[in-house]
């Protein structure tokens, strides 16, 4: 409860002090200096943040309050993405450029931990399990979106913002708070102990393996696949934000897909008998699903590829959580594997692929799954159910 009564303070005061700018610029627009695009969008930011304030009224009808979390975790996650645009405007406009990368490097810096308050007090009351399914998908999709607004000088700063790891890091962060709420149990950063040595010694060799064929092999036919390497950086000068790209991949659909998703699978299987084979079977599914999102910045034949891949990998890397028991092994080959492709690219996107590439394919979707069976089978299982029972995932959360 004493946490909870900090938070509402903060929600308070950040809800306060948006609405604060909100009103002096609306103030400064009417009288002072005429712009109807900005006195239009002060107007809906007014009524928007002036809604949020309901989310602390504890005497809220008990009909409604379960509706006005759902509208709550909305509206306090989407508003920023007009917010955040709308402040970025009147700094470029009536401040010079320090002040402005320094107000920015503030903004930036403070939206890793501005949607706790929303997660505590709105998104973590949901009750009903598919509600709370759609709303972390939702989440995590504005959280992503509203990460990337854009900033006018300073490279890093644009760096951050355009690879979304400022939006990874909030969803983390924010996803911590709202699983504990739920019920689950936080993430483990350290490998179960009752891992072998021998296999981890494997995986990590498969690991580094997988990461610079996915990058550095330049083979176009089956009789160039172990001798054509070809290792170079696409590009110096997007270096940055390549890396950042990758990271922000790595860390975002890591904790979405193997933490929360992969944690909701096993509770809504926990009664079936291949409960462990079918919660990473539609996690992988869901992880492919997801990759769809590239068609509009990459030809369709690349993307069918793509979710074809990443639902095989998601798999693989499902059954790499659940054996190895750590976060940190996941965020790592993700980031590692998405590096790789991305340096040798210079880009974040693929390419159509050729006949070669889909046979391929085929090839390394047997590896996957063969590896994937391998973890979470004989006497790798038992590892798996252990870490499980650390992670409490055999009792009811919902």
């Amino acid at each position: 409860m004493v946490i909870e009564k900090k938070i509402r303070s903060w929600h308070l005061l950040q809800t306060l002090l948006q609405l604060l700018l909100v009103i002096f610029s609306l103030i400064y627009s009417l009288f002072i200096h005429t712009g109807g695009t900005t006195t239009f969008k002060a107007f809906v930011l007014l009524i928007l943040i002036s809604l949020q304030f309901s989310v602390l009224n504890k005497n809220i009808n008990s009909k409604l309050i379960q509706c006005n979390y759902y509208f709550q975790a909305i509206s306090i996650t989407s508003t920023p993405i007009f917010f955040f645009t709308f402040v970025n405007d009147l700094l470029i406009k009536y401040t010079n450029a320090a002040i402005t990368t320094f107000v920015l490097y503030l903004i930036t810096i403070y939206k890793i931990f501005m949607f706790i308050p929303m997660g505590e007090l709105a998104l973590g009351k949901v009750q009903n399990k598919w509600g709370r399914f759609c709303l972390l998908w939702f989440i995590y999709l504005i959280i992503e979106v509203e990460s990337t607004y854009p900033i006018p000088t300073n490279p890093f700063l644009k760096a951050c913002t355009n690879s979304a790891i400022i939006g990874s890091l909030s969803f983390a962060v924010t996803a911590w708070f709202v699983m504990k709420k739920w019920g689950f149990v936080t993430p483990n950063f350290k490998l179960s102990s009752k891992i072998s040595k021998i296999i981890l010694c494997i995986l990590i060799i498969f690991i580094v393996i997988d990461c610079l064929f996915n990058g550095f092999n330049g083979a176009d036919s089956w009789n160039g696949i172990f001798t054509n390497w070809n290792f170079r950086v696409a590009s110096n000068n997007n270096l940055l934000y390549l890396t950042l790209s990758a990271l922000a991949v790595g860390i975002g659909e890591e904790w979405m897909m193997r933490f929360c998703m992969l944690s909701f699978l096993l509770k809504l299987l926990q009664n079936s008998s291949r409960q462990i084979f079918w919660a990473i079977f539609f996690d992988g599914l869901i992880f492919g699903l997801i990759h769809l999102f590239n068609t509009p910045v990459q030809p369709l034949s690349a993307t069918l590829l793509q979710v074809i891949n990443a639902m095989t990998v998601g798999i693989l890397f499902s059954a790499l959580y659940l054996y190895t028991g750590t976060i940190i092994s996941n965020i790592a080959y993700h980031f590692l594997y998405d590096l790789a492709g991305m340096i040798a690219s210079g880009s974040t996107s693929m390419l159509s692929p050729t006949i070669f590439d889909w046979q391929l394919l085929i090839s390394i979707v047997l590896i996957y799954l063969g590896l994937s069976l391998f973890l979470v089978t004989g006497k790798r299982k038992k590892v798996v159910e252990y870490n499980l029972n650390l992670q409490g995932l055999n009792k009811k959360a919902f």
